[in-house]
């Protein structure tokens, strides 16, 4: 397995605290002007920053019916592509407390691919985890009942 750069650790220490703050001009900076994002049924989608960020609120709206409380990804490989390009394989956890007292967190693993030709590294391409509401079912067996789905949402 190879080491985990102190240039992408600091990288997604920042990026950890951007996506619990639900604060555009906070994830701004973590993502290029024209990125792609999959998931992993297969849709695959290109998206400029600016509808990235629009859609910080929905997605803050949708998570916090599910209860979020925070999500923490810790960078476990990094494989050089290029001089300007990394991929960073992650392991993640979201805590979800619909009911008070009743954590769950959820586990999720996701690919990043970093372009570094800059001061700070900026996401490219993202081959994103479940969908909360599918891991909270495939992990703990907790049914949302009607609530949408992320991607009835997003």
């Amino acid at each position: 397995m190879n080491q985990v750069s102190e240039r992408v650790k600091t990288f997604f220490e920042g990026f950890n605290r951007a996506n619990n703050s639900f604060d555009p001009e906070v994830r701004a900076p973590f993502v290029r002007d024209l990125f792609v994002g999959a998931s992993p049924d297969g849709v695959v989608q290109a998206m400029k920053k600016e509808d990235y960020l629009a859609t910080t609120a929905k997605a803050q709206e949708y998570l916090h019916a599910l209860g979020f409380q925070w999500v923490h990804v810790v960078p476990e490989e990094e494989i050089p592509l290029s001089p300007q390009y990394v991929l960073v394989k992650i392991r993640g956890t979201m805590r979800l407390e619909r009911t008070p007292g009743q954590q769950i967190d959820l586990s999720h693993d996701a690919s990043y691919i970093l372009f570094v030709g800059e001061e700070m590294p900026q996401i490219v391409f993202a081959l994103s985890h479940e969908d909360p509401m599918k891991m909270a079912r495939d992990q703990y067996g907790i049914d949302f009942g009607e609530q949408a789905s992320w991607d009835e949402t997003i």
